[in-house]
């Protein structure tokens, strides 16, 4: 193990070139990668549109409206209601300024990811996707109606211009391994605006896509939203990395898998699906399987299967959902792909070598489960 759990100190180049596909990686690195990592400007620490607007610029906002309905009180009551008046048409434009600089960062972070990962993806055959999904949720909903409609509508044309992987992201929704956030919804509202209310918390980010070993894949990182607990406790986002495997063949049945230390992801299935014996008793100590078909279950989640997954874990907790034509994978963990913040404790060439391995075990697995459904490579 090697910094914060669920990370291993990255392979040299010549192991990482070593991979079929990978040889010229340490090249694009030295003269693209490292050079753009220099001029980089550290990361928003959390990145969030509905804190741009209607978190930190309302809390200056109407620090500044209280501030100022006291200063005016000195004048009377006449002079209180006239700051009050002042303070509210002045209180939006401020917002949409303070706004406007986390926004911009935001776009420029995209536009920036984009330019770093991109060379590297398509050198093995894959492509980057900046915003896996584009502007979905929240983002998508005000950008049509609410107070900062044109603030949002700038965020979501930035999102849908580097978007892809709908399909997988729609897969990895219906597995029930992007949680939503639970949100209380004040007002009426319809179900498609409340759901766009909740998706918008769960950030997607860093999706690589292509066609390996015969099949087609997708991953990316989930970035839920820090949680606010009973006690006034923030907690700091958690971060998924989601592999989203398109099968040669649909299931029958439903199947799920997760670590012992972690719940289901979808607790309600419970009444459905039966508890599946694993081949290895060793992987019954750490693990429970329950499906709706017990022969399909071990087919999928083979002893091979579970060894690569917990290759790719590092220690970490993760759980699946097989069904229909996917297998989706959630593994918790740091924040993978970071190659410009202190999270990961790396940066530089060190950096760059840990997402190339990363990239580089996501296609191990890829590998493993296109044997087990007999794909010839």
């Amino acid at each position: 193990m090697f910094g914060k759990p669920g990370q291993t100190e990255p392979k040299s180049w010549e192991t990482l070139e070593h991979r079929p596909g990978f040889a010229g990686l340490r090249e694009i690195a030295e003269r693209d990668t490292l050079p753009k990592l220099k001029q980089a400007k550290p990361r928003l620490a959390n990145p969030s549109p509905i804190n741009a607007l209607y978190g930190g610029g309302c809390f200056v906002a109407v620090a500044g409206l209280v501030m100022l309905g006291l200063l005016s009180s000195i004048l009377g009551p006449v002079g209180f209601i006239a700051g009050l008046v002042i303070g509210f048409f002045m209180a939006r434009p401020s917002i949409e300024k303070i706004a406007k600089i986390q926004i911009d960062r935001m776009i420029a972070d995209l536009s920036f990811r984009a330019s770093v990962f991109s060379p590297l993806a398509e050198h093995i055959g894959l492509r980057y996707v900046a915003s896996p999904g584009g502007g979905q949720g929240i983002v998508a909903q005000q950008s049509k109606e609410g107070l900062f409609q044109a603030s949002f509508k700038r965020l979501h044309e930035a999102l849908e211009a580097f978007s892809g992987q709908n399909e997988a992201v729609a897969a990895a929704r219906a597995s029930g391994l992007v949680e939503l956030a639970t949100v209380i919804h004040i007002g009426g509202a319809d179900e498609e605006t409340k759901k766009a209310r909740e998706t918008g918390l769960t950030r997607l980010e860093d999706g690589f896509s292509g066609d390996h070993a015969g099949l087609h894949f997708d991953a990316f990182e989930v970035v839920r939203s820090p949680r606010r607990s009973d006690d006034g406790t923030i907690y700091e986002a958690e971060h998924a990395l989601l592999v989203v495997l398109e099968l040669p063949r649909p299931l029958q049945s439903t199947t799920q898998l997760r670590s012992k230390k972690i719940e289901w992801h979808k607790p309600g299935e419970a009444e459905r699906l039966e508890r599946v014996r694993l081949e290895s008793n060793e992987f019954e100590d750490d693990f429970q399987v329950r499906s709706n078909d017990q022969v399909e279950a071990r087919f999928v989640f083979t002893p091979d299967v579970m060894a690569r997954l917990i290759d790719l874990a590092h220690g970490e907790e993760f759980r699946a959902t097989a069904q229909a034509d996917h297998l989706v994978v959630a593994l918790e963990g740091p924040n993978r792909f970071d190659l410009t913040s202190a999270d990961t404790g790396l940066d530089g060439d060190a950096a760059i070598r840990l997402a190339i391995q990363q990239i580089g075990e996501m296609l191990d697995l890829v590998e493993t489960v296109a044997a087990v459904f007999g794909i010839e490579p």
